[in-house]
């Protein structure tokens, strides 16, 4: 097969691009394609005259060339199909080519300016790009399984598998309005085919060896006016990753050793003997080779090319750096690289008046106007309170052809999040939607953001930054620990250390290592751990937490941090379960629910003074005691006061909708199998869609397992399917050291 540069291999692979032509009519059937215009402006005779260099689309790469000019791709980012055009190497202009999603892509021929189209199956037109009529070849002669490989002056070049996957090599072309078609004589039989390059000076190097060896390392030449072989030599140290090179004179190609060394080895034509010139590490990529007149060029793909004399030995080093997809054009090489002078682009290398390889820019790859931006539009606040909520950051710059690259910083805290987009094409406009996390999921904090945009051009030319300032402004929350308006979960560990985690990364971002916020040690000192909602003047959720001894303390919320406790009061080892966070009476405060060993419920109304944050406990009433779990997740049933959730023995889970006034209506059976989570937490609104949710702990497999449960606003069913991940907090088998959560 031809060897393609490593853009052309990528598109050899898939190429979706609209034929301008019918696709799969027999040639016979295929409507006229008109031969490429050539402007007024350029005649044969001046199309070698550089007039400066003119800029590449980015999208835009070298694929095939011929003398005068050279064939691209063009792969948009948005997932509109490749397209192939030819561009005159004098002045860039631009003739569309046609290709099929299932045909090979356009191949130019390196002594002119002749361009291969497949039209159909067994259909190829060759284009004459200076103006002349165009050739029709019919290819049905060569078989079922052929493939155009490349374009040899006028001939095509074809591979053919046949049914025992060994290949076959043939030449078709066409005289008068005969085609002719030739195997290529002097290839063995059951032979695999790895590369093919063309000279101009009528012969291809073919690198073929057995079907089914890992390495093919047989070079053959073959004659194009006699279709045979007239040179075959052994290569067992060839590369398996080389390019290959002939002209008239010499042949080259690479040798690897085990240390991933490559050896340049070139032969004269005719002759056994080798020799061995610079050696240069090549790792796991290819090996790039090329010949111009007495000169070898090497490197390795997308790094330094550099070149050594075939007569004395002399090297020039750094021809080009980052260097892909060197194809012969006329009587020198072109090549995608960059160099310090000029930046990337397509460069000429021919040699210069003292005979060294030299470069000249072509084209740049992008344009090279200076990056300037013409429009900005930042907003001065935003919020992300709501679902869906995003905030959008808009720029519009001088030109196109950009890497743009946004970051957020909280000022106060350094977590960040970033953004890259490519602009491309006739776009000059970016837009950033930002939906109010971190890089890793975690919901933003409210307070000070810095952003810093960076626009880059794609050739590296030119490049402009801007800085501004934004505030996040999205409110408090229900369980919110971090001042996000997202829940937090809390959890103390075996240690007694506590910390916190945000459940909106839990669901948001599931492959990120989830983030984990210390909140301090000695947290082992409690019984009952609570988040009680917002008990004092403060704006944000409370803990509450019960010692050993009885005593109640109140953990007041500062947003960021929790202050240093207050003591609430004592005898609180009366009661054996404890919930808080729903507004029970009405007020607007999240009260406090306790069930004494005895069975009786007693409501606690929140005062919202955090010195005495409970007025006097309200008998509520008795047979509490079938129970073994309560929780008030604030507003389940949609009446807007809270409720409260209870989990018998048996594991059946049942709704108390609150009456606004401290009383409960009947109790409503949301299901059973809630015997499974060893503990079961009101979060609040995870998905922030103004409704609580609950998140609860399944113990039973080998990794502990967390599963959120989304409210629905409906109280007959108040919630929908869980979505389950796993504990992030650290996790032990005894019961007794397991973390708790609340």
């Amino acid at each position: 097969m031809n060897h393609l540069s490593p853009v052309g291999r990528r598109l050899a692979v898939a190429v979706a691009v609209a034929l301008a032509v019918t696709a799969g009519t027999a040639m016979t059937a295929a409507p006229a394609l008109a031969a490429p215009t050539v402007p007024a402006a350029t005649s044969a005779s001046t199309a070698e005259e550089q007039t400066g260099p003119y800029a590449l689309g980015y999208d835009e790469g070298l694929f095939s060339a011929g003398s005068t000019g050279f064939v691209t791709d063009a792969t948009p980012g948005d997932g509109s199909p490749t397209t192939f055009q030819w561009r005159r190497s004098a002045d860039g202009a631009i003739t569309p080519l046609p290709s099929g999603a299932h045909f090979k892509p356009p191949q130019a021929s390196a002594e002119n300016d002749r361009v291969a189209v497949q039209t159909g199956p067994y259909a190829f037109r060759i284009l004459d790009m200076a103006g002349g009529a165009p050739v029709d070849i019919d290819t049905t002669s060569v078989g079922e399984g052929a493939s155009l490989s490349l374009l040899a002056g006028d001939t095509l070049v074809m591979e053919r598998y046949d049914a025992d996957d060994s290949m076959s090599l043939h030449l078709v072309s066409k005289s008068a309005d005969t085609v002719v078609h030739r195997q290529v004589a002097g290839l063995p039989a059951g032979i695999g085919i790895a590369d093919i390059v063309y000279s101009p000076s009528g012969a291809l190097l073919v690198r073929y060896g057995p079907v089914g060896s890992p390495r093919l390392q047989r070079l053959a030449v073959v004659d194009l006016a006699t279709a045979k072989v007239v040179e075959d030599r052994a290569v067992p140290s060839l590369s398996y990753d080389s390019d290959i090179a002939i002209t008239a004179d010499y042949l080259a190609w690479t040798e690897r050793d085990s240390s991933g060394t490559a050896t340049l080895v070139t032969a004269r034509r005719g002759s056994t003997e080798t020799t061995r010139s610079a050696s240069f590490p090549v790792g796991g990529s290819r090996a790039q080779v090329s010949l111009l007149g007495d000169w070898a060029l090497y490197g390795v793909s997308y790094q330094d090319l550099s070149a050594v004399s075939l007569k004395d030995g002399a090297t020039v080093t750094g021809l080009l750096s980052n260097t892909r997809g060197m194809h012969r054009s006329g009587e020198g090489l072109l090549a995608q690289g960059s160099t310090q002078e000029h930046g990337e682009g397509l460069y000429r290398i021919t040699l210069n008046a003292e005979g060294k390889p030299a470069t000249t820019l072509v084209a740049t790859r992008g344009a090279r106007t200076p990056v300037t931006v013409v429009d900005e539009q930042v907003p001065a606040t935003a919020g992300f309170g709501t679902a869906g909520a995003e905030a959008v950051l808009r720029w519009r710059f001088g030109r196109s052809d950009l890497r743009v690259d946004l970051q957020l910083k909280h000022k106060a805290s350094g977590k960040t999040w970033t953004s890259s987009q490519k602009i491309v094409g006739a776009a000059t406009e970016t837009a950033f939607r930002w939906d109010g996390a971190f890089s890793n999921g975690v919901a933003a904090h409210n307070g000070a953001y810095e952003w810093t945009l960076s626009a880059t051009a794609l050739n590296g030319i030119d490049q402009v930054s801007r800085t501004g300032t934004l505030t996040v402004a999205s409110g408090t929350a229900a369980h919110d620990y971090s001042d996000s308006a997202s829940p937090d979960l809390l959890v103390r560990d075996a240690s007694g250390r506590l910390a916190s985690y945000d459940v909106r990364q839990f669901l948001t971002a599931p492959g990120e290592t989830p983030e984990r916020t210390e909140r301090g040690g000695g947290w082992n000192i409690y019984d009952r751990l609570l988040s009680a909602g917002n008990l004092d003047a403060t704006a944000h959720s409370d803990v509450l937490a019960r010692d050993t001894a009885g005593v109640l303390w109140l953990y007041s919320n500062t947003g960021h941090s929790l202050a240093t406790r207050t003591k609430v009061g004592g005898g609180w080892n009366i009661y054996d379960k404890l919930a808080a966070g729903s507004d029970l009476t009405g007020d607007g405060r999240p009260d406090l629910l306790a069930t004494d060993t005895a069975g009786v419920l007693w409501l606690y109304k929140a005062t919202g003074d955090a010195t005495k944050p409970f007025a006097p406990r309200t008998r509520i009433g008795g047979g509490w005691g079938i129970y073994d779990l309560l929780t008030a997740p604030g507003d389940i049933g949609g009446a807007k006061t809270g409720d409260l959730l209870a989990r018998d023995s048996s594991g059946v889970l049942w709704l108390y909708l609150g009456n606004g006034d401290g009383t409960f209506a009947p109790r409503t059976k949301v299901g059973g199998g809630w015997g499974a989570y060893s503990q079961i937490v009101s979060i609040g609104d995870t998905d922030r869609d103004g409704r609580p949710d609950l998140i609860a702990e399944n113990t039973a497999g080998i990794y502990p397992a967390l599963t959120v449960y989304k409210g629905t606003g409906d109280w007959k069913a108040p919630f929908g399917p869980g979505t389950t991940f796993l504990n992030p907090a650290p996790y032990t088998t005894s019961p007794n050291t397991r973390a708790t959560l609340f």
